[in-house]
């Protein structure tokens, strides 16, 4: 026993004392034929890197275009993951001009893989793929992690105009999750724009994959649906996993997600399970966030909270399976404390909500603001619909009379509030009445809550939330035991010493910026200080002595990206958020 604890230690202190090894690719001065282990001895191409990095290593790419096709062929393991990532903050461009494979990066059955600020881009052909994630056969893939990854110019066609047929497909960011599955996938602050996908999606993942997390990413101006969660699609043959679950989208930004051929949402539940979709901003989508099931099978607990939802061109919400030849149907979800305001843009008829083919589903706590049709809802009169619970809910017109409304609801239109609220038995607890929004003015508008308003602890007494929940900004949830109707809490603080979020106060526009953004503010600062950070908490900038009500900040040497800014005034914070460069 004494001989092997000897041996066990010394293992561990070799293990405790190995270094990272890095590895370098140099597309103008580099040789494949090299070590690959200095800048002097650097590889050639990412495809040299893929096939001969080892377990906790780091290959960094020195800045350039490369022309290739890369295909994964290495694995990291647990603890001693491979890193792939760009050389300090030179630009790495993986260009898929003149490349002849249809997919730009392929990862396939691999583990403990974190790639990291690379642009991944022009890309033409049909079913191209901007980057390719799957298991097959009975084979496993877990730990991969995609970090400030730029997609964009993935199309199968040159013509963004050209209506696409159901063979017509191009990805931005697909993964598929097959026999074997996928576990424990990061997909953080990615930017996916300007792609034509036909009848496919900017971000997608299918099949059997249990536990991800979508986070911090920009997704606009895509040709069909920004982020889908899939499942029901054959993609593993044991119905029981053949869906993407366990997972959670929060604090990303999706717009102007628009289909040629059909509504499509910003982001999309389709078959999944257990997903959480959280202080997301949608706008200009088709839907702004629809939680569907096509084929036969269910979407299933599905919790839609803390996000802000305005001026997409048809529901804000979509809830339901809509083909009535499957059996389809969404059940058991949870939508609540969500801001929608002026959506249906299209002004046909469908209101904040439709609804379709959905079962024991709570929608509570939430904020309709409608356009000027005073169109509440659609509710379509196509089975199976039981035991949903409308309650807790603000409803407003622009016209502000409860009796000039439409709701639809299966084969009855209620034309006031309250023939609504007898007619459906629902809604009890709801009220018709101005939520008294900080500046609800499109195209950006600011959703918060003002004082006075009737919104403010008037949402569900009994509403249950999640170990750490807050709003949209980042406040605690409840406070005395109440919660506000909506995204955001009114007047809530961070329980840090000197610490004050104030972001009702701030507006960032345009956020993304391309070249620069003006920060306002409707309180005088005086000898503010704004620090601005990268999404690993890194300070970049540092603007002092800052007066007024307004900052303009140029883009400089930011590269694309999600930042994070941070006002100081008298040795306290006095808004925090976010920055998007594209």
């Amino acid at each position: 026993m004494k001989n092997f604890l000897i041996v066990a230690f010394a293992l561990l202190a070799v293990l405790k004392v190995s270094a990272q090894t890095n590895f370098y690719v140099d597309g103008m001065l580099g040789d494949d034929a090299n070590a690959g282990t200095s800048l002097g001895t650097a590889w050639k191409t990412i495809q040299k890197a893929c096939n001969t990095a080892t377990p906790n290593s780091v290959v960094q790419i020195k800045g350039g275009t490369y022309n290739e096709n890369v295909v994964v062929n290495v694995s990291g393991t647990l603890g001693n993951d491979i890193t792939i990532k760009n050389y300090l903050n030179e630009v790495v461009l993986i260009d898929g001009t003149g490349t002849e494979e249809s997919t730009m990066l392929t990862v396939t059955n691999k583990n403990y893989l974190n790639f990291q600020n690379l642009i991944i881009q022009n890309l033409t052909v049909n079913d191209a793929q901007g980057i390719l994630v799957e298991t097959t056969g009975l084979n496993s893939s877990t730990g991969l992690s995609f970090k400030n990854i730029t997609i964009k110019n993935i199309n199968w066609t040159n013509n963004a105009e050209t209506i696409p047929s159901e063979t017509d497909n191009a990805q931005g960011f697909i993964a598929y999750g097959g026999n074997g599955g996928i576990t424990n996938l990061t997909i953080d602050s990615c930017h996916l724009f300007n792609n034509i996908l036909g009848f496919s999606e900017a971000m997608a993942l299918d099949g059997n994959i249990n536990g991800f997390t979508i986070r911090n990413c920009l997704i606009h101006d895509n040709t069909n649906i920004g982020i889908d969660i899939a499942g029901n699609y054959l993609v593993s043959s044991n119905p029981l996993t053949d869906c993407a679950r366990n997972g959670v989208i929060s604090n990303n930004i999706c717009y102007k997600n628009i289909s040629l051929y059909a509504t499509s949402a910003g982001i999309y539940v389709d078959g999944g399970k257990n997903v959480v979709i959280e202080k997301n901003k949608c706008y200009e989508n088709g839907w702004g966030i629809e939680v569907g099931c096509e084929e036969d099978g269910t979407t299933d607990s599905i919790i839609v909270k803390n996000n802000l939802i305005f001026n997409n061109e048809q529901a804000g919400l979509a809830v339901g399976g809509y083909n009535e030849g499957t059996t389809g149907q969404v059940l058991n979800c949870i939508l609540r404390n969500n801001t929608f305001y002026q959506n249906n843009s299209l002004s046909d008829g469908t209101g904040e909500i439709s609804m379709t083919k959905a079962s024991t589903c709570i929608f509570e706590n939430n904020i309709f603001y409608t356009n000027s049709q005073d169109v509440l809802m659609s509710v379509d009169n196509i089975s199976p619909q039981e035991g949903n619970v409308f309650n807790y809910n603000c409803w407003f017109t622009p016209s502000n009379n409860p009796n000039n409304i439409t709701v639809n609801w299966k084969a009855s239109t209620y034309s006031t509030f309250s023939a609504y609220q007898a007619g459906t038995a629902q809604e009890s607890n709801s009220i018709f009445s101005n939520p008294i929004l900080n500046n609800p003015v499109l195209p950006i508008p600011n959703l918060h809550l003002e004082s006075g308003g009737p919104c403010i602890d008037a949402g569900n007494p009994s509403t249950l939330i999640s170990v750490g929940e807050t709003d949209f900004d980042g406040n605690v949830r409840i406070t005395a035991n109440t919660i506000d109707m909506g995204g955001f809490e009114f007047n809530s603080t961070i329980g840090i010493n000197n610490v004050l979020i104030n972001a009702s106060s701030f507006l960032v526009y345009p956020n993304p910026f391309s070249n620069s953004t003006t920060i306002s503010t409707t309180t005088e600062l005086k000898n503010a200080s704004l620090k601005i950070y990268s999404i690993l908490g890194q300070e970049i900038k540092e603007i002092n002595n800052i007066s007024g009500r307004e900052i303009k900040l140029n883009k400089g040497n930011l590269i694309g990206g999600v930042y994070f800014y941070e006002f100081t005034q008298e040795n306290k914070v006095i808004s925090k958020g976010k920055l998007i460069v594209e």
